[in-house]
């Protein structure tokens, strides 16, 4: 397994200081996480720096559903917008439903150092200036996911798919309580991501201050638990760089990954 860094989120920033939209945070989440009349699930997707108050749409995102049975589809209708993609689906079976963004690729980076200040540029395109020193060279990748369940929940949608970076909930995140421990799984490409840290947002409002972060961290075999204190909507976050594959444009990958949920 190829050697894993954390960045946080603050690293995240300060790394790509020309692009505000890289520090934000994609997010998926239904309007409904239990739809409870008729056959169709409303979901928002975007990214934000607040949750879930959306600010950018994410753009070539495939936006794929898991459905009760295992297969794979694409979202039956995608609305893109200037601050979010409103996303409808029709749920023909009864059970758990994965919906995502899919491995969305995005921006390329290079951060550099020159005459002792830091600097930074988007792409491969253009070269460095002049006497610069490449300290970073990256691309970011984006997975974002949430679980809706049609009249009761089932295990299916739930399996790993053993691909980047994944959060895999051991507890089924539709039948979850405020002070409830919710146990889960983080893997890259179907390994255990151990030691790790774990983000958790509670989408109270979108005036949330750091200090509102809960923190977790994996033990050996890539497991935690967090426990919501309270009823509402969470989003839990984690970001791992590793190194990309030979044939990438990139020596490394920055990979994101969000799971939005909720504590009844």
């Amino acid at each position: 397994m190829k050697k894993h860094t954390l960045i946080s989120l603050n690293m995240l920033v300060a790394s790509c200081i020309s692009s505000s939209v890289f520090a934000h945070v994609a997010y998926l989440k239904p309007l409904q996480f239990e739809p409870v009349r008729g056959g169709k699930v409303t979901l928002d997707a975007s990214f934000a720096e607040q949750f879930f108050v959306p600010e950018a749409a994410v753009s070539n995102a495939s936006f794929e559903v898991i459905t009760p049975s295992g297969k794979k589809q694409n979202v039956d209708e995608v609305v893109n917008l200037s601050t979010r993609n409103v996303l409808e689906h029709t749920l023909e079976e009864e059970g758990t439903y994965q919906f995502s963004t899919g491995k969305r690729m995005g921006a390329v980076f290079r951060v550099y150092m020159k005459d002792g200040e830091r600097g930074s540029m988007r792409g491969n395109d253009e070269p460095l200036p002049e006497g610069a020193e490449l300290t970073e060279h990256f691309q970011s990748v984006t997975f974002a996911s949430t679980y809706v369940t049609k009249k009761g929940p089932t295990e299916t949608a739930l399996k790993p798919r053993n691909e980047g970076l994944e959060i895999v909930p051991i507890m089924h995140p539709n039948s979850l309580f405020s002070g409830e421990s919710f146990d889960f799984n983080v893997l890259y490409n179907g390994e255990p991501v151990a030691n790790h840290e774990v983000a958790f947002y509670e989408g109270k409002d979108q005036f949330a201050e750091e200090s509102d972060v809960e923190k977790v961290t994996t033990n050996n075999a890539g497991e935690a638990s967090f426990t919501p204190a309270k009823q509402g909507v969470y989003l839990m976050q984690v970001r791992l760089r590793t190194d990309a594959p030979k044939d990438a444009d990139v020596p490394t990958y920055s990979y994101t990954t969000t799971l939005s949920f909720e504590a009844f």
